[in-house]
């Protein structure tokens, strides 16, 4: 039924009489009877937004549209949706699983309203190869803008070697850092598969080919050649702080004898360039980069479960690189302390 069609009658809302003066006046003392029938069409008709779509949907659109553009106007640079802003990188736990921390810092890479990074460290450090490949990229992007390093409870071994990327590096008085060094862990289970009766052959077609089996202790000669594999990883290891610090290979080489440091003799040894929390850090940032300390970090949303967060930042614990490990049977290469 279109709208124009649409009538109504007083007889069509007032009861109908029944013919006896007792119906007419109950009729006429009843409340709805008294409203008139243009208010009643008015109650029944459709609604503006389906009888005009296009002109509802349009308002809401243009509305939206005049909203968005309004924190421009009361915020001016603060505004999250304008202006230059700074971004964190965080970087806590085992270093293992690195992919995501990788895409966060080309995502920031190729923002140009990112002018400056704060990164915070609170690692033990983790894999040889993950560790170098998080410095890599940090070192890559403080080619473009300024990096601040923040040290937290804890930046040792690969922790510090993702910090020497950054332009200027922060550590607290107690900060554990140092750690320089690698160590190589091997798996044994053959004692306890001995007692459970289980075993397994392996046949290769050279002789290192299953070096570092967790089925058996290593031969001298295997020894030596991960030994050779080990220095290989410490020169690399060394000369990263050395290019981090700019100091010659000999000064990098003599710090890295695998000891820990607190960040007050860190300072002492070069390896840090202030004492200071993340405030500190945060405000030499703003001054490099020009944006008020004040505005909020743009920071990357969290992909892992909290249970796994959990135990890898209280515990230091990696339980799929642990166990994927220990089913490959393969040797794990770590800058960890």
């Amino acid at each position: 039924m279109s709208d124009d069609n649409f009538t109504f009658s007083d007889a069509s809302v007032m009861p109908v009489a029944s013919g006896t003066a007792q119906s007419h006046a109950c009729a006429g003392s009843c409340p709805l009877a008294q409203i008139p029938a243009q208010v009643w069409k008015e109650l029944l008709r459709r609604p503006f937004r389906k009888r005009h779509p296009l002109l509802f949907w349009g308002g809401v659109l243009l509305l939206l549209i005049g909203l968005g553009g309004m924190p421009l106007v009361f915020w001016g640079e603060q505004s999250p949706l304008s202006g230059s802003r700074m971004a964190l990188i965080s970087i806590t736990g085992p270093i293992m699983n690195v992919e995501p921390t990788l895409r966060w810092i080309r995502t920031i890479s190729h923002d140009t309203d990112i002018k400056g990074v704060l990164v915070r460290v609170d690692s033990p450090g983790g894999g040889a190869a993950a560790s170098q490949e998080v410095y890599e990229a940090l070192r890559s992007l403080a080619q473009k803008k300024p990096v601040a390093v923040s040290m937290g409870s804890m930046a040792a071994s690969g922790g510090l070697m993702v910090s020497m990327a950054g332009r200027r590096i922060f550590a607290n008085a107690s900060t554990v850092t140092g750690s320089i060094g690698v160590r190589m862990d091997i798996p044994q289970v053959q004692g306890l598969l001995d007692k459970l009766g289980v075993g397994q052959e392996t046949l290769t077609t050279a002789p290192y080919k299953d070096a570092g089996s967790y089925l058996r202790p290593l031969t001298p000669e295997q020894r030596t050649y991960f030994k050779g594999v080990l220095d290989d990883m410490h020169r690399q290891f060394v000369g990263i702080i050395a290019q981090g610090r700019h100091m010659d290979q000999a000064r990098a080489a003599a710090l890295a004898d695998g000891k820990i440091v607190t960040g007050r003799e860190a300072l002492r040894l070069g390896l840090v360039d202030a004492l200071g929390g993340q405030d500190e850090a945060l405000q030499w940032l703003a001054e490099q980069c020009g944006v008020p300390p004040e505005h909020k970090l743009q920071t990357c949303p969290k992909e892992d479960n909290w249970l796994p967060r959990g135990l890898k930042t209280l515990l230091h614990l990696d339980f799929e690189s642990g166990l994927d490990s220990l089913t490959k049977g393969t040797p794990v290469f770590l800058f960890q302390l």
